[in-house]
């Protein structure tokens, strides 16, 4: 891992080698101590705070218009394959749907399905948390959002999770092409019927506003939301779950003071950031801890490594809850930082304030050790079974 790169001197890394699977902690530390700019299987990795931010704040140097892979999607993704001036036109016409007050509106039929997802778990001695809640709740919101049936549900995380699979793949002749195939049919079927005949939700305003997406782009931003906004969340929740499986104390405190939610998320969110580290390509020379990387590098920024940095009291590897909430970079920064940043935070709240109203003690299944799949694009737990020990009484 730290021989030297050929060409510019750069420590190397095997992304895979780090000790991320039971700590993420330990694997940014890892990452961190390594140097500022490392290198490995193709890529830049920059590990320091003020790089990190510099490359989110500036696009013309550090570009998103990366090539999207046809064989996961045959059109551009909506809005993350653009840079400014396209990027800042999606991202006027997408901002009404994923403010906090149009998110508002839709808090009461959000609630009712993790509710009803929660209470169907309540009555239960044993759960497993990704495969009951997790994963089917994120994908019940992007359908209520969307206009689309509920009852595509699991059609809808068979065809995500095919993908996820295969897009992580490093043998592409053992792919098996058919889940993207169906997944971009459905979605360019579900594009057709809403421009002929709209349903209430952010597809068919989008067909039918004052500043109309094509269908091409309407397909490609329904991609991005399916294949980059599930699993994100669904990594979140259940990273969430966990630390509160194995933090009673953490558990009581929340029930007590149930404002206590948003800090305890943002946290979350901070530590265990779902999309921890983004991509970006160089579109010229630029200097870094005195390093110059070619035109056309193709860069990663390690928002997880920033986040726990240590650089000031509240950038640890431990919860900060003072009742405040603490600037971190779990949904990136500049231009591109996460649209759906308010509609994650909603989804994981939620689930807390729901799950601890009805079931107030549990604990992870005996001899279960949490290991997230590595290497990997969201830091997911694969599973997460526990004991429900105590219900809230009525």
């Amino acid at each position: 891992m730290t021989d030297a790169c050929d060409s510019l001197g750069l420590p190397q890394i095997l992304y895979g080698d780090l000790p991320m699977s039971r700590d993420r902690g330990a694997g940014w530390a890892t990452l961190r101590d390594l140097g500022p700019v490392l290198f490995g299987e193709g890529w830049f990795y920059l590990t320091r705070r003020e790089d990190v931010l510099a490359a989110l704040r500036d696009p013309a140097v550090f570009s998103s218009r990366i090539a999207y892979d046809d064989m996961i999607s045959p059109v551009p993704l909506v809005p993350l394959g653009f840079d400014p001036p396209e990027h800042t036109r999606y991202r006027r016409i997408l901002h009404q749907y994923f403010s906090p007050q149009t998110l508002g509106a839709l808090l009461p039929t959000l609630q009712a399905q993790a509710i009803d997802i929660i209470d169907g778990i309540a009555g239960r001695d044993e759960c497993e948390v990704m495969a009951d809640l997790a994963t089917p709740y994120p994908s019940q919101v992007f359908l209520t959002l969307f206009g689309l049936p509920l009852e595509d549900r699991e059609r809808l995380i068979g065809w995500k999770d095919a993908i996820i699979v295969f897009s992580l793949t490093t043998d592409p002749e053992s792919v098996d092409l058919t889940p993207a195939v169906e997944l971009f049919t459905y979605l360019t079927e579900a594009v057709r019927i809403q421009r002929e005949h709209p349903r209430d939700g952010i597809l068919a305003d989008l067909l039918h506003g004052d500043e109309r997406l094509t269908d091409t782009e309407a397909v490609g931003l329904s991609l991005v939301f399916v294949l980059a906004g599930l699993d994100t969340v669904t990594s979140a929740i259940g990273a969430t779950m966990l630390e509160l499986a194995r933090r009673p104390a953490l558990r009581r405190a929340l029930r007590e003071t149930p404002d206590g939610i948003a800090a305890f998320v943002e946290e979350m969110i901070r530590l265990e950031p779902s999309a921890p580290i983004v991509g970006r390509v160089t579109t010229q020379p630029v200097t870094i801890g005195g390093v110059t990387l070619p035109a056309g590098s193709e860069v990663r920024l390690c928002l997880g490594a920033i986040n726990r940095d240590g650089s000031d009291a509240q950038s640890g590897d431990d919860f900060v809850l003072d009742g405040k909430l603490h600037k971190h970079w779990g949904f990136g920064g500049g231009p591109h930082r996460c649209l759906g940043a308010h509609l994650a935070r909603m989804e994981i709240r939620l689930v807390v304030s729901e799950w601890l109203s009805r079931i107030t003690e549990f604990e992870l299944a005996p001899g279960f050790t949490p290991e997230i799949t590595w290497p990997s694009a969201t830091c997911t737990l694969p599973e997460l079974p526990i004991r429900i020990l105590a219900r809230a009484t009525t």
